[in-house]
């Protein structure tokens, strides 16, 4: 068996700021590819863009760090189109892939039954709509995110005015969603709960550094493995068992909203698994990816 381990050439143009240890950033990938080296599997790193790569030389494509698709979404839609059209078995699958490169996934998701932190989504152009419909929902502290976009890039945490604001700074045809802000994300944090082959694996709980809303590390904020309350773990597997898609991982983050367990995020392309913070993890994730070939 050969696997490719897809990774990005360089970090997405949204981080403009020096990263003390960049190499940190790829923890996930040199673990999954230790595991794989343990069971006598052929795994390589692979940037997703590079031009010369004969995808039929491969038995496995498996979607780790490949961060900068954010800036060429449509190379990045092409070449897993080209993968999943080759011999070379793509996961996540190229349906699931394509469909939540893009946050319209959330709408789907309310749509199937998934609780979602509730939004409203239109351009720039159509400021006065999208303020009108924030007043109606009585929403006062919000968060305005672009349609498509990955690690936190463009997210900004606002209230009316500055919506106004922010939506006049943009180029009118600029996509947008507006949510209410969830204050549990500040004091209960936000949950990540990872799944491999279908079951779950591990939970973690994110909190954004003082002064920031971001539950991300490159923002400074911290992430620590967790013991989930099994009503949690139920909620969330119930949410997975809802999706129209065969995944050998996904992860869902959410947070306690209106009295229940809601999703901010479903990330089902390259989702850091902090597979390091999890023993077991990344031979979890190894073990699936070659049970789901030795299935096909």
């Amino acid at each position: 068996m050969r696997v490719a381990v897809l990774r990005c050439e360089r970090l997405p143009s949204f981080v403009d700021w020096e990263i003390p240890d960049v190499e940190a950033l790829f923890d996930d990938d040199r673990r999954v590819l230790d595991a794989f080296a343990e069971r006598d599997v052929d795994a390589e790193a692979v940037a997703w863009s590079r031009p010369d790569v004969d995808w039929d030389a491969y038995d496995v494509a498996l979607l780790r760090s490949t961060w900068d698709y954010v800036d060429h979404l449509g190379e990045f839609l092409d070449v897993t189109g080209e993968i999943a059209r080759s011999r070379c078995t793509l996961l996540n699958p190229v349906a699931a892939v394509h469909w939540n490169a893009d946050k319209h996934y959330l709408d789907d998701l309310a749509r199937i039954g998934v609780p979602i932190v509730p939004l409203v989504r239109g351009t720039a152009a159509e400021a006065s709509r999208l303020l009108g419909a924030v007043e109606d929902a009585g929403w006062h502290e919000l968060v305005l995110k672009p349609a498509i976009g990955v690690g936190g890039s463009g997210v900004v945490r606002t209230d009316a005015a500055g919506l106004a604001d922010a939506l006049g700074a943009m180029a009118p045809g600029t996509e947008v969603m507006v949510q209410p802000f969830a204050d549990a994300i500040v004091d209960e944090g936000e949950l990540s709960f990872a799944f491999v082959g279908g079951v779950p694996s591990h939970a973690l709980r994110k909190r954004p550094a003082a002064g920031d809303f971001r539950a991300h590390g490159i923002y400074g904020g911290t992430v620590e493995l967790t013991d989930p309350d099994p009503a949690d773990v139920a909620a969330v597997s119930a949410m997975l068992d809802r999706l129209p898609f065969d995944l050998l991982y996904a992860r869902f983050d959410v947070v306690r909203f209106a009295g229940r367990l809601a999703v901010l995020e479903l990330e089902l392309i390259e989702p850091m698994l902090y597979l390091g913070l999890a023993p077991g993890s990344a031979e979890r994730l190894a073990d699936a990816t070659i049970a789901r070939l030795d299935s096909a």
